[in-house]
């Protein structure tokens, strides 16, 4: 019967042996064999995240001990982005030099001074960028970033805005919680030097020598040692700190016997800050379109105003000399030092450069850049300032 042979047929089929060549073999071989690549990648996958999980952990859990290599200033750990350690951007040719002497930036664009444009991504809307010798820092509202000389990006630490960078552009000040870390700035990311306890809502704002001051809002400021111990002593009529000259901090000062505020150099005892000098008052600087900026070196002061930015010696200032040398311009954008001695800002002519000698001379904004564009501030080591 038809039934009977059929079921003889399927039954020598089923124990015959399939051909080498045969097609359907093949392709089942092939699906294993790659299913089989597939797992062993997935597997080492794994295993690379967890050890770099595990290590970022780990060096998370060590700064805030504050163990002997902490005080020794030996390297705590480095930070990693365990999605990504680095994401790429397209570096362009450098061109001609723009004659600013500074980079530019709207948004998350960047135009530098040697003439690339170049993209600031990972951290949203950029709120705060700087150059420094290896490269960019920038931040936004929850995320910091480090644009390096080769293109690539990777992710530093810091929140809510609570960071800043050492003059020279080598070191980072940031405050995660309750802790605040200081670190070096290398092109491999971050190695954490030390760390001490803060109040919650302390915030550094600028490098002291070895110390960082630190600002609590309305208690005060005072410099504290990263890797100290000992109790903060705010001061409530210490506005702001802008850097130092030497181991001396530069700031702004409520003084009972002047009006506003007063440039005053200040120095640390078992008290708090205290002022050693007064020099320039009467500063209306809540008031400004930006606020001062201390000269690389430290020896020059940029206050802006409604009609110009006063550029204040505060080495004489210092000794009672109020030596203040103005540049004469309605400035549109945060004016910033290209070097210590020349202040970048703008008119609506064009970029504006003023010498602390006097000298006033404007650059054409180069093509190309957009509207609501920027100075970056630079930090860098005083040789190449």
């Amino acid at each position: 019967m038809l039934e009977d042979s059929l079921r003889e047929m399927f039954a020598a089929r089923v124990e015959s042996t399939p051909p080498i060549g045969d097609v359907a073999t093949q392709a089942i071989r092939r699906g294993r064999a790659i299913r089989r690549r597939r797992a062993a990648v997935s597997s080492a996958a794994a295993a690379i995240a967890m050890v770099m999980t595990v290590g970022t952990i780990s060096s998370l859990g060590g700064w805030g001990r504050g163990d002997e290599h902490s005080r020794s200033g030996s390297a705590i750990g480095f930070t990693i982005d365990p999605e990504a350690q680095a994401t790429s951007v397209v570096v362009s040719t450098p061109g001609p030099d723009n004659g600013i002497g500074l980079d530019l930036r709207a948004g998350d664009r960047l135009w530098t001074s040697d003439g690339r444009e170049l993209r600031l991504t990972g951290v949203g809307k950029v709120l705060r960028s700087y150059r420094v010798p290896d490269g960019w820092v920038y931040g936004g509202a929850t995320n910091v970033r480090f644009l390096r000389l080769d293109g690539t990006s990777i992710a530093l630490s810091g929140e809510q805005n609570r960071w800043v960078v050492s003059p020279e552009g080598d070191r980072i000040a940031f405050a995660i919680g309750t802790t605040l870390y200081v670190a070096d700035l290398r092109a491999s990311g971050l190695a954490v030097r030390a760390s001490r306890d803060i109040p919650p809502a302390a915030t550094p704002v600028a490098f002291v020598g070895d110390r960082v001051a630190v600002s609590v809002g309305s208690l005060g400021l005072d410099l504290l040692d990263p890797a100290g111990t000992d109790p903060p002593a705010w001061n409530p009529d210490v506005v702001t700190v802008y850097g130092s000259y030497g181991e001396v901090a530069t700031g702004l000062i409520r003084n009972a016997d002047q009006p506003g505020l007063c440039v005053a150099q200040l120095s640390r005892t078992s008290t708090g800050l205290q002022s050693q000098a007064t020099g320039v008052c009467d500063l209306a600087v809540t008031t400004s379109v930006s606020p001062p900026r201390l000269a690389p070196g430290g020896t020059w002061l940029a206050v802006p105003k409604a009609d110009g930015v006063d550029l204040i010696d505060l080495t004489r200032s210092s000794r009672g000399q109020h030596v203040v040398v103005p540049c004469q311009v309605r400035s549109r954008v945060a004016p910033a030092w290209a070097d210590a001695r020349t202040l970048v800002t703008a008119d609506g002519q064009g970029v504006v450069r003023c010498g602390t000698d006097g000298s006033r001379r404007t650059v054409t904004l180069p093509e190309g850049v957009t509207a609501g564009w920027e100075l970056v501030p630079k930090f860098v080591t005083p040789a190449s300032s």
